[in-house]
């Protein structure tokens, strides 16, 4: 065996995949694959997400309200527990084997967002982690497999304070200890079982995961990998320096900790891919998943060497993004590898280390597997769906993207010809058909035309601008636009608010069947920046982020995928790209930072519209962020997050350095940029109101939008707008979808576009346009929006409609007679002038609760999304729409006590650590 001690990659050929992959001749830009599809379920039964899948998993399906992290069986086989997490995740189920049925379910923990779990060996008893709580539960479980709660141990703090984020568990064979992996501590916990307490910690590598135990053996994956050196480049993830690739800012490394229990000392470190997660052992072969690096490591358990790599490749040439997260064995030699990103589980004949293992097929699950279990007695495969079937758990028509339904398929052991049938509908749900086509080289001499039909063919577009704005539906701010599929009952920022973005709508391509893929934004800056989420990251978001948030002031090097960023990209193929505002960690300076007025004031000196002097003159305060590569791109004076700073503050500087651009003629073919505000501050005293936040906000696009039309790059620019997610409100179609926009020359106008897009279509539009290949999976299969543009440019430019309502109207303040009189009750603030004394009293209510909260929205270090998403929507609602308006599917006004205690209310918001 000593030969195959050095890793040997081996890229699994599927023959059958070869034939579907090439199946399609022909490849038609211009109709997207789902058509005018809507995000739900659909009529045959099959469900369509919010980021770019369909989904028809196969076997029998599950249904649980939040996100299912962990399925264990039963050692007796009769039953299996599913521990549900995340978003309204509401403890444990228990499934009976042979019917198929939950016999309970909602089985309350008290331990927060749940993770691990594990049953003894007699499987008398039942244990289970919580990440956000830290806690430990034992429960004693019934003959029937009902487990009933037995105790609780609350673990100590992790070294760098906070939570300790306990993960996966295992039961020792004696039955004696547990084992647990203390995410944010480094450890490895050792729990006396006798005691109850926790008997020791033994140090691993950063992040340990998951747990495996092999005899006197215990093996964990270090999702952070290794320890740092000395001359290592790191950045800190949840307190710890994590080995970075400077150029992408994302963890670069992965090891197993080899952990002898007799001695509780780690004997080896063993290097596998990136991110690794869960294992499995068959034989003496362990199997290590690497989510970050689409591979499998094989660990002979005898030298604890990796004696084989599997290259996970679902189709041939395959890029990175499948996120292979869980493997198991079953038949003997029949690898079975979830893929999370490609809502799929891949089979492989595997027949040891000497052998290429052969792609047999794939199986389509619903939305992101995560774990899987094997039911020996039924030949079934248990596999837990974070997203399950998507934010579909309202019933009412108003969605909220933290409506989560998560599931579990209960798949029988697939024969040839199923796989056959599986992988066909599997490349069905992922829009696989037609890829090479979709992706083939450029051909030469090609006439120069608004969208190519292949990436690095000429595009009369030149210049990208990529605007990224926060948090709002559809129907929230185009539901009164009079055309489109809306809702004006649930608009809140309409016409009076948003005059830009309704006359954008109304210029430019209507664009009413878009989606953000992301929850919040820790997830949604990375899906619009990336076109993907790191399989970390999509499950930190469901914990609400224990380790730290990635959404603004705050980096985590774990969360950013390894094939790159947009501007990355951009780099990287002789692209010139600067970045404003995304991805700064920081932005400080050496006067007083102030408040919303000072920066408020110094706009509209910088705009010529006030004389005086600058609280902070202009590049005294400079944004950095911590990864090189976006850095040495960072337009410095520009404010990273902080509700503090007018957006139309950001576009002034902007526009001031656009102004530059174009007297030097050096304009960049990519800026990215960030306007923040329209996620406003509820109703705390100092800030605008959510009116004026949102008007802020549509008039720093419409002067943006204005400067670049006017000027000579307008005839070859694009302009990219969205919301980073969707969460701050409701949608009468999903609460994925948004208020997207796409502002050209080279656009059609007046039209109105129901196609289904998401932002990773918008991602692959700029690449198409630019010329730059596909960064990874979801960008490889996304369409180009082709059937918007055209090859008869109108350079009739923009001009600016003017804010009806001060931008400046202060909470506390009487609304101005603008607002007092608008027209359309969507946009009518009636919050300032209660009218009933039950209405007044309500509003006093939560005003003392949006001033409890102040502190969270701005300053120079604010962070993102830590007030509860479900109150700051329900103050937003009252603020916009009067006291005496019952929030979308709630019957009565509510205070904010009594929202507090809804189910909503209980999806995480980042945690303190």
């Amino acid at each position: 065996m000593g030969k195959f001690k050095k890793k040997k990659k081996m890229i699994a050929g599927l023959a059958l995949s070869t034939v579907l992959f090439g199946s399609v001749s022909a490849y038609a830009a211009k109709d997207g694959a789902f058509g005018s599809t809507l995000v739900g379920r659909q009529p045959n039964g099959s469900v369509m997400t919010a980021d770019n899948h369909l989904l028809t998993p196969a076997g029998k399906q599950l249904e649980f309200h939040g996100e299912p992290t962990s399925v264990a069986v039963n050692p007796n086989g009769k039953t299996a527990a599913v521990l549900v997490g995340g978003y309204n995740g509401n403890g444990l189920n228990i499934v009976d084997l042979t019917t198929g049925k939950a016999i309970a379910t909602n089985v309350n923990l008290g331990i927060g967002n749940g993770w691990g779990l594990a049953y003894s060996p007699d499987g008398k008893t039942l244990y289970a982690s919580g990440k956000s709580s830290g806690k430990i539960v034992t429960m004693s479980v019934a003959d029937d497999g009902i487990p009933t709660v037995a105790s609780t141990l609350t673990l100590p703090s992790a070294s760098v304070g906070g939570t300790s984020n306990p993960q996966d568990l295992a039961a020792a064979p004696d039955g004696k200890t547990l084992l647990v992996a203390l995410n944010r501590d480094n450890s490895l916990g050792v729990i006396d079982l006798q005691s109850g307490k926790l008997s020791t910690k033994i140090p691993v590598g950063n992040a340990p995961t998951s747990v495996v135990v092999n005899g006197n053996t215990a093996y964990v994956t270090n999702q952070a990998g290794r320890t740092a050196n000395s001359d290592d480049f790191t950045i800190k993830s949840s307190g710890t320096p994590i080995v970075v690739d400077p150029k992408l800012g994302t963890s670069s490394t992965g090891t197993v900790s080899v952990v002898d229990l007799t001695t509780n000392t780690v004997t080896k470190t063993i290097p596998v891919g990136i991110q690794p997660e869960r294992m499995t052992l068959s034989g003496k072969y362990l199997f290590v998943t690497n989510t970050n690096s689409d591979t499998v490591s094989v660990i002979d358990t005898q030298t604890n060497d990796v004696v084989q790599t599997i290259d996970i490749k679902p189709y041939p040439n395959a890029p990175k993004g499948s996120a292979p997260n869980a493997v198991k064995m079953i038949n003997g030699n029949q690898l079975v590898v979830s893929l999370g990103r490609d809502n799929a589980l891949a089979v492989y004949d595997w027949n040891g280390p000497e052998k290429e293992p052969r792609l047999k097929g794939l199986v389509p699950t619903a939305s992101f597997p995560d774990d899987i279990a094997i039911d020996t007695v039924n030949n079934q495969l248990l596999v837990t769906n974070l997203n399950g079937v998507g934010s579909v758990g309202n019933t009412d028509k108003n969605h909220s993207v933290f409506a989560q339904i998560g599931s579990m398929s209960m798949i029988p052991f697939p024969s040839n010809d199923d796989l056959v049938k599986m992988t066909d509908q599997v490349y069905t749900n992922n829009d696989w058909f037609g890829l090479k086509n979709r992706n083939a080289k450029p051909r030469n001499n090609k006439k120069p035309v608004a969208m190519p039909e292949r990436i690095g063919e000429p595009s009369t577009i030149k210049h990208v601008f990529y605007i990224i704005k926060e948090n709002r539906t559809y129907d929230q701010v185009l539901g009164d636009l009079g055309k489109g599929n809306a809702d004006p009952t649930l608009t809140q920022f309409g016409q009076s608010v948003t005059p830009n973005f309704h006359q954008l709508a109304n210029t430019f391509p209507l664009l009413d069947n878009v989606y953000t893929s992301g929850v919040q934004s820790a997830a949604g800056h990375q899906w619009v920046t990336q076109a993907t989420l790191p399989d970390y990251e999509e499950k930190e978001s469901g914990s609400g982020n224990q380790r730290s948030y990635p959404g603004g002031n705050q980096s985590d090097p774990m969360a950013y995928a390894p094939t790159g960023h947009i501007w990355d990209n951009a780099v990287a193929h002789n692209v010139s790209a600067a970045v404003f505002g995304e991805n700064a960690t920081s932005f400080s300076g050496p006067e007083p930072f102030g408040n919303w007025t000072s920066w408020y004031n110094d706009y509209l000196i910088l705009s010529g519209q006030q004389q005086g002097s600058l609280h902070v003159p202009v590049g005294d305060y400079q944004a950095k962020s911590d990864i090189p590569a976006v850095n040495s791109i960072l337009y410095k004076p520009f404010p990273t997050n902080t509700q503090s700073i007018p957006d139309v503050y950001r576009a002034q500087i902007f526009l001031d350095k656009f102004n530059d651009y174009v007297k030097n003629d050096n304009l960049p073919q990519l800026i990215t940029m960030w306007l923040p505000n329209d996620h406003t501050a509820g109703t705390s005293k100092g800030y605008p109101t959510p009116q004026a936040m949102v008007a802020d906000n549509d008039q720093a696009v419409g002067k943006i939008v204005d400067a670049i039309s006017h000027s000579p790059y307008w005839k070859d620019s694009i302009i990219y707008v969205t919301e980073d997610d969707a969460q701050a409100g409701v949608d009468h179609v999903d609460g994925h979808r948004e208020p997207a926009f796409v502002i050209s020359p080279w656009v059609k106008r007046g039209v109105t576009d129901s196609h289904y897009w998401t932002t990773a279509d918008m991602i692959r539009s700029m690449e198409q346009i630019l010329g730059l290949p596909a960064m990874n999976q979801n960008d490889a299969a996304a369409d180009p929006m082709s059937e918007i543009f055209t090859d008869q440019p109108d350079f009739t430019p923009y001009n600016l409609a003017a804010n009806q309502i001060p931008l400046n109207w202060m909470n506390g303040q009487p609304a101005p007679q603008a607002a007092a009189t608008a027209t359309t009750s969507a946009a009518a603030p009636a919050a300032t002038t209660a009218v009933t004394p039950a209405a007044q009293q309500m509003q006093n209510d939560w005003d003392s609760w949006s001033e409890k909260h102040k502190d969270d929205f701005g300053g120079p270090a604010s962070k993102p999304d830590v007030v509860n998403a479900n109150m700051m929507n329900h103050v937003t609602w009252y603020a916009t729409k009067g006291y005496d308006k019952p929030y979308p599917g709630d019957k009565k006004v509510l205070t904010p006590d009594e929202v507090e205690k809804q189910p909503a209310s209980h999806a995480p918001s980042p945690a303190g650590n």
